[in-house]
């Protein structure tokens, strides 16, 4: 009798110290799925406070284009307050910071159905040493038809007979990184690409007042590294006094009526930190001639 007590008294132990076991997992279950709803919700208020952020961001650039274009209508240059960032400010629980960018001082990649345009890309691809038949499958993903353009072009067969298939657009690009899905470009090819391109409605002018030395030297055959560099500092961070002197004889009759120093496109770029949380925007701005700026593409997170 004495044994059968002791292997009771044993059991009774096991089993306690099971249960104690059991609970304490269950304890600790529930304790790890409370901080993780903790942190879901806290998650969720914080995207929702850095969106109204966002959208405080958003309204802060428009007022700034709208006056900008109300002091000074016959130029934008890099030497106006859009074209100073915003530093990180404080704000309640973390940092807003922004930028403007004039999307019009890059090449607009919508415009190679135009056949100038078609040869500026080319040689913006030379400037940077890419391959300028890269242009050619670019000019196939715009256009509506289904010929590939002679040489390097690419239509459906081309795209169709990758893994997985697609087919051509056949119409606007609405981001420049769409460019990856092009015969001939990956990654680095887009990288060394992206800084000079932008994806606008198709027509848009080149403003030359904020226009890179690479995008300058695009214009024309007789425009090198050098020579735009020239022209970046006869500019000096401000307008072109007179655009037609300055560029007459250094461009074709057809390009020069296709450059100006007036922008209605541009990129905002904001981003709003709160504790470990943070969230970018960027916001393509179009402002027309009356001040009124409204934004027409919007993306979060990467480009």
């Amino acid at each position: 009798m004495s044994g059968l007590r002791k292997r009771q008294r044993g059991v009774a132990v096991l089993m306690a110290v099971l249960l104690v076991a059991v609970a304490t997992i269950l304890a600790v279950n529930v304790m790890w799925e409370a901080t993780l709803n903790i942190r879901r919700t806290e998650s969720a208020l914080a995207a929702d406070q850095a969106l109204l952020y966002l959208q405080g961001g958003e309204a802060w650039a428009k007022d700034i284009l709208a006056r900008d274009l109300k002091d000074s209508q016959e130029y934008d240059h890099l030497g106006e307050e859009w074209a100073t960032a915003l530093e990180p400010l404080p704000i309640e629980g973390g940092t807003i910071a922004g930028r403007l960018e004039d999307l019009q001082g890059r090449f607009n990649l919508n415009n190679i159905v135009d056949p100038a345009s078609h040869e500026q890309f080319k040689r913006l691809l030379r400037v940077l040493d890419l391959d300028p038949q890269l242009a050619d499958p670019v000019r196939d993903w715009l256009d509506s038809d289904r010929e590939a353009f002679f040489p390097a072009g690419a239509e459906d067969d081309t795209y169709t007979a990758l893994t997985p298939p697609y087919l051509a657009a056949n119409t606007a690009i609405t981001t420049t990184s769409e460019l990856m899905a092009l015969k001939g470009f990956d990654r680095e090819t887009f990288v060394a690409l992206a800084p000079y391109v932008t994806a606008l409605p198709r027509g848009t002018d080149i403003n030359v007042n904020t226009a890179s030395n690479v995008v300058l030297a695009s214009l024309s055959d007789t425009i090198s590294l050098s020579v735009a560099d020239s022209l970046i500092e006869e500019r000096a961070g401000l307008n072109f006094p007179d655009i037609d002197s300055t560029f007459e004889g250094l461009v074709e009759a057809e390009t020069l009526s296709r450059i100006d120093g007036v922008t209605q496109y541009f990129l905002l770029t904001v981003t709003v930190t709160l504790g470990t949380n943070q969230l970018t925007m960027r916001s393509v701005l179009r402002r027309d001639e009356s001040g009124s700026t409204r934004a027409i593409f919007r993306s979060m997170g990467v480009e």
